[in-house]
């Protein structure tokens, strides 16, 4: 074998490698927007000791090992730092510093959030960091979310549903987030109920592109309002979409073949793919 067939094939495996990892990388970025979506939040506010701005983006979740694991895939690709916090409790993926901050920026300008609560969150945060002054601030923290209700109005009135690119990573991330795999089985160890569910306070029109993609003719259901202990009604509309026909599962099975889950939620999605899987081969012997 020549000298230059051994470089062509080592320059073959490289870029092979080197394609998978950037795949991989873009896989991470898409997730965890989602994630941040679902359980993260985008807090502004002013370091008391020097008065400054500070902007931190913070995803807080249940100290499981796997939680863990997500968390620190996510520190390799994208940066921020985890730490174990609240009496172990919570695991909590943090960007603070200036670079990892740039960083989130930078991959919210290339697949840009969904939920509008997280919009109004991060053009708060921008306008601080572009405007670094505490009075700017001052002046706009009780505006960050003004638009909302008129924002959240259109779109949830639009029927024409348009998925981005990023979606289906996006997906899995939210999901990971919000979704619930259920299996109810009665006394016996009979299954009596079996879906995937999800909900969302305002963002109808979240659902309704969960919906488009699986294929799903389910109604989107709204739950009453509820009543706090002060008795005073929520201003908030809770919507949930609920999956549970064959068809359904089929395209949440081929879904999560291609993008899968990687912190905790993949636990009680495998147990509700094994039964599934398990129980279908049994119905086609």
């Amino acid at each position: 074998m020549n000298k230059e067939i051994i470089y062509d094939i080592f320059l073959l495996h490289s870029l092979t490698v080197y394609q998978k990892e950037k795949d991989k990388n873009n896989y991470i970025e898409q997730f965890f927007v989602g994630l941040l979506e679902g359980d993260g939040t985008i807090t502004t506010n002013i370091n008391n000791s020097n008065k400054t701005i500070r902007v931190r983006i913070i995803i807080a979740l249940k100290n499981e090992i796997n939680n863990q694991n997500m968390l620190n895939q996510i520190q390799q690709v994208i940066g921020g730092r985890v730490v174990i916090e609240r009496q172990d409790k919570y695991v909590t993926w943090i960007a603070s510093n200036k670079s990892d901050i740039n960083k989130v920026l930078l991959i919210l300008a290339r697949y840009p959030l969904l939920t509008v609560r997280k919009q109004c969150q991060l053009e708060f945060a921008k306008n601080c960091l572009l405007y670094k002054d505490v009075e700017n601030f001052m002046s706009n923290r009780e505006n960050m979310y003004k638009d909302k209700k008129d924002i959240l109005f259109k779109l949830n009135q639009t029927k024409d549903i348009h998925l981005p690119l990023y979606f289906k990573a996006w997906l899995s991330g939210f999901i990971e987030a919000e979704g619930n795999f259920n299996l109810v089985f009665n006394d016996k160890g009979i299954l009596r109920k079996s879906s995937f569910n999800i909900g969302q306070n305002d963002e109808l029109h979240i659902l309704n592109m969960i919906k488009f993609y699986f294929q799903s003719e389910n109604k989107i259901l709204k739950d009453n309002k509820k009543i706090n202990f002060k008795g005073n009604t929520s201003d908030s509309d809770y919507y949930r979409l609920n999956l549970y026909n064959a068809l359904s599962r089929k395209l949440l099975f081929e879904h999560f073949e291609k993008y899968p889950l990687i912190g905790e939620k993949k636990l009680s999605y495998s147990k509700f793919y094994l039964y599934h899987n398990k129980h279908d081969k049994k119905e086609n012997i």
